[in-house]
């Protein structure tokens, strides 16, 4: 069947509409990231830095104040460098920026329909084999203290669901080892390896990844630390 010259001429001007479309994007995204970057600079220089002059970001810090750390958080408070409940898109910082980014008890508060778009997040961010160093309530260690404790749920529950004391601390997904290192590899993360809080750079402080539960005159840990970097 032959198209009319008048079809032709629509289907042509859908795409040559279609095509100003993309590249109008693909400007507008450009402006964005010169935009994003000359904000960053801006203040970056009252940012924290390593005495190396490495960038580490510790995302969802609450108290913590670790001198090299630049800290965010959803709630504002003197130390907390940039304030935002938005983890899935950081637009204030820049793609390849930080050498390290550190979240301890975070993931488990992302709904599961959105964690990619936080693993891209993270990914963006930093720069080409930087860290992203986690913590997470470890399910496998939940379910041992369930077993030890004649299964009961109330001591569980708190690990497992969340605090539930202010909107932000709720769960939504649980995690294992070899669930997040899936998660993980999935999102072009490669080296994906334990880390001990005792004994790593830049964890000069006390948080959860650290921290053992007692029950019943037994301590068990509660937290999966894993650390991935970011292939190239």
């Amino acid at each position: 069947m032959e198209i009319s010259r008048q079809q032709w001429a629509k289907n042509e001007m859908y795409w040559r509409i279609e095509r100003l479309k993309i590249r109008i994007q693909k400007m507008i995204y450009n402006l964005a990231n010169i935009a994003r970057e000359l904000l960053w600079r801006a203040r970056e220089k009252n940012y924290p830095k390593t005495e190396d002059g490495r960038t580490l970001l510790h995302i969802g810090c609450g108290d913590i104040n670790s001198p090299e750390f630049i800290n965010i958080d959803a709630r504002k408070s003197s130390h907390i460098h940039i304030v935002t409940h938005n983890i899935f898109r950081l637009w204030m910082i820049p793609d390849n920026t930080a050498d390290l980014i550190y979240m301890c008890h975070v993931l488990e508060h992302v709904p599961r329909e959105k964690l990619s778009k936080v693993i891209k997040e993270m990914y963006r961010i930093l720069k080409p084999n930087g860290k992203l160093r986690i913590s997470v309530p470890d399910f496998d260690h939940i379910i041992a203290i369930y077993n030890d404790t004649d299964h009961q749920i109330e001591l569980i529950s708190p690990p497992l669901m969340g605090g539930q004391d202010y909107p932000e601390n709720f769960h939504y997904e649980i995690y294992n080892k070899k669930y997040l290192e899936k998660i993980l590899v999935a999102h072009k993360f490669g080296d994906v390896l334990e880390w001990n809080p005792f004994d790593v750079q830049f964890h000069n402080f006390d948080d959860w990844a650290s921290k053992n539960v007692m029950f019943n005159n037994k301590e068990y840990p509660i937290s999966l630390n894993l650390e991935a970097s970011k292939l190239q």
